[in-house]
């Protein structure tokens, strides 16, 4: 899945990449075997010290944004059970609600790669914070004037409000995850990028945890009104804290390639390398797995298994605390490796091997199975597997083209959201 030195250089070179690589400093260079090479050597004295604090600065801000970017995207799949007691929606409804959101984070995964790239990851992310946060916590409001101010339309008004509404925080969301590639690729080094993945992976999966930990106790007193309320009026404090700590874009000399290079001129160059492909299928195959977890596993354990609301969002919390977990084991597993002498490409192959075969081999007893003490175990063992992608594709996003960090993920993340 990597690619090979030889066949294409995504502004590095081969060989002078120190382990104890630095973003301070960078020395800009000319080479004849590439348009623009930066060479990067150690930092051990005290000039370090600025730049590690930056680097704890991206993934804690990171991780915070993914926390609450997976906090608006989960409330929908706890808050779909009583807004159907509702509004009486179908299955087919419900399917349809819950594919809104992938309507808009598909169509904006390349554009906010591009613009990450470009603009860099911290100002991409800001505005994506603030669309998915206001499209969170105007949702209520919008479905309330429907039904308050067009009483006579609102049977055939609501599901439009709340498709749109939904889209909307998917278009915010959608440049969250390819911003977060270009700040990780600009600020952490090689040998801690899978830890520094899994880091920020676990702040994605404790935006699940805390979602389906606490939302069925608000609905329960406050109703699905307030939830959405709470969650999306958090985007204040979350990009305040975001401008204050996250650093820009390293200064170096002249403008990055990256960031001249056309967005198709780009993409061409991308989809010519067979890396890519790999990257785009595994993706995909992640996400098939992923968003059929994340949208309706509460609504299987309420269905299938017959338990209530609140029991169904407690039942899917123990395997998302499993892969929230596994997150940082596989990114600090990894990084071992890696620094041990093994191959980085066999390791991303082999942690990636075991995530695509873990979760097919245990998820087949739950065809014949309504026992929640048989689907609980299949569902942590499958989810933790799923965790070490973090470990394996994701992280080889940034080893083959840290400069196209962004862009390269919007591709594979449009594919995945298909």
């Amino acid at each position: 899945m990597c690619l090979n030195n030889r066949s294409l250089v995504f502004g590095r070179a081969k060989g002078v990449l120190d382990k104890r690589w630095s973003t301070a400093s960078l020395r800009h260079v000319r080479g004849a075997s590439c348009r623009r090479i930066f060479v990067v050597s150690a930092m051990t004295t005290e000039s370090s010290k600025p730049v590690m604090r930056d680097q704890d600065a991206v993934v804690l801000g990171c991780g915070l944004a993914l926390l609450l970017c997976n906090v608006c995207r989960i409330v929908m799949a706890v808050a779909i059970m009583p807004l159907t007691d509702q509004f009486g929606w179908s299955p087919s409804t419900q399917g349809l609600i819950q594919s809104s959101f992938l309507w808009g984070y598909a169509s904006t995964q390349l554009l906010g790669g591009s613009f990450a790239d470009k603009l860099g990851g911290k100002k991409v992310m800001s505005l994506g914070i603030m669309v998915f946060a206001t499209g969170c916590a105007a949702f209520p409001f919008a479905v309330g004037a429907a039904q308050t101010f067009l009483t006579g339309m609102s049977g055939g008004l609501i599901l439009p409000i709340v498709l749109i509404s939904r889209c909307l925080v998917g278009m915010g969301e959608g440049v969250v995850m390819p911003s977060m590639n270009n700040l990780l690729a600009n600020f952490v080094p090689p040998a801690s990028r899978a830890r520094a993945i899994g880091q920020v992976f676990t702040g994605f999966h404790g935006g699940t945890l805390l979602g389906l930990l606490i939302s069925p106790f608000i609905m329960a007193k406050y109703g699905w009104p307030v939830l959405f309320v709470i969650y999306g009026s958090l985007g204040i404090p979350l990009l305040a804290l975001w401008q204050r700590i996250v650093p820009s874009p390293p200064e170096v000399e002249g403008e990055s390639s990256a960031s001249k290079d056309s967005t198709a001129s780009a993409v061409r160059m991308l989809l010519s390398k067979p890396a890519t492909w790999a990257i785009i299928a595994a993706n995909f195959v992640n996400h098939w797995g992923y968003f059929i977890y994340l949208n309706w596993m509460p609504t299987y354990f309420n269905k299938v298994l017959g338990f209530n609301v609140r029991t169904s969002a407690l039942y899917a919390f123990l395997p998302w605390l499993i892969m929230a977990g596994m997150s940082y084991v596989a990114g600090w597993t990894a990084d071992k490796m890696v620094n041990s002498g093994m191959d980085r490409t066999t390791v991303r192959k082999t942690i990636q091997s075991i995530a695509f075969l873990g979760p097919s081999i245990a998820l087949i007893p739950l065809v014949n199975t309504t026992n929640p003490s048989v689907a609980l175990p299949c569902f942590m063992v499958a989810m933790g597997c799923t965790a070490l992608s973090q470990a394996g594709y994701f992280a080889n996003i940034q080893d083959i083209a840290p400069r196209y960090a962004g862009r390269l993920f919007g591709l594979a993340n449009t594919a995945g959201s298909l």
